[in-house]
């Protein structure tokens, strides 16, 4: 009697909830489910928790938008498209298309990215794995588009803020087919 194959089954995807979140000037904020808020959060370190408020950044959350995490609406209750979403965040920083466009490829590549603002710098960039409330980036990244023009000044201007608050500076470049590309600087005395 001829013997029947085993057949593995394969492991069933867990759907992840879609959390709805609302356009509020330049963040998103979820206040309607603190659990979803509190998976995103958890799972990514997403956004920051202002009593029982998640508020992500427009990166954030083009970013989960993107990865089907949640769904967007403006104040009329309207649901935000991609494309709508990207006009709306470039009326808020004409040059969101190329931060988006690195912050979407560090984040893929698994670091955790927060804004950098207080530094002067565009995100700062964690170890794989680390939790940002209990430990310290490791890079400050700067965003700049293959196209745009850079001088010795703002060079020097970023060398300096890197390494005042002992992180090492990174450069990444977007290019015209939307690559990018990533110099690490270290601040060598002679």
């Amino acid at each position: 009697m001829p013997r029947k194959k085993k057949v593995e089954e394969k492991p069933k995807k867990v759907r992840q909830r879609i959390i709805n979140a609302v356009l509020a000037g330049d963040k998103a904020i979820i206040k309607e489910d603190f659990e979803g808020a509190q998976s995103i959060h958890d799972k990514g370190y997403f956004g920051e928790f202002i009593d029982e408020t998640l508020e992500l950044s427009l990166y954030e959350s083009l970013f989960l938008l993107e990865k089907g995490r949640v769904k967007v609406f403006d104040g009329r209750k309207k649901e935000v498209t991609y494309n709508a979403f990207m006009r709306r965040a470039k009326k808020h920083d004409y040059r969101f298309y190329t931060r988006y466009s690195i912050y979407r490829d560090i984040r893929k590549r698994g670091y955790i990215t927060k804004a950098a603002l207080k530094y002067g710098a565009d995100f700062s960039i964690y170890p794989r794995g680390k939790n940002p409330k209990n430990s310290h980036s490791r890079w400050l990244l700067f965003a700049v588009s293959a196209d745009e023009l850079f001088d010795w000044r703002k060079f020097a201007a970023m060398n300096r803020v890197a390494h005042s608050v002992r992180k090492k500076l990174l450069i990444g470049i977007l290019d015209a087919m939307s690559d990018v590309t990533y110099y690490e600087i270290k601040w060598k005395r002679p």
